[in-house]
């Protein structure tokens, strides 16, 4: 796999379940060709030029859809704003662990709140 590999593209709305537990993210759809393994990786977002840090998970989301779609969701660290509608690009830079379905939002959102605290160490933020 040879990243970092950058997507760009326009915050969409999405399922909204990321604010019930306090880790809402930014929505993207990546560009059709993009080949990379379903999963979470530690990334950066240009936001109005600006370098962010986050993770995001790239897949198909088996646990919350069933539509089969492709989009790229970013936790951006310790950020708090509006980007609906906002081109933002996201650097995949490391490939944490694959995608794959939870039982439920309880047992997905444990794994999450690990996959978070493992992002602020990996960008040094912890």
């Amino acid at each position: 796999m040879n990243l970092p590999v950058t997507l760009t593209g326009k915050v969409i709305s999405g399922n909204r379940i990321g604010r019930r537990f306090d880790s809402p993210t930014a929505n993207i759809i990546p560009q059709e060709d993009l080949t990379l393994p379903h999963g979470v990786y530690y990334s950066t977002v240009d936001v109005d030029g600006k370098k962010l840090y986050g993770i995001t998970n790239l897949g198909v989301r088996p646990t919350v859809s069933d539509d089969g779609r492709v989009c790229a969701e970013t936790y951006i660290y310790d950020f708090n704003g509006d980007l609906y509608d906002k081109t933002i690009s996201v650097t995949l830079l490391h490939f944490s662990r694959s995608e794959r379905r939870f039982d439920s939002l309880d047992e997905l959102f444990a794994t999450v709140e690990n996959d978070l605290a493992e992002g602020r160490k990996y960008h040094s933020l912890a």
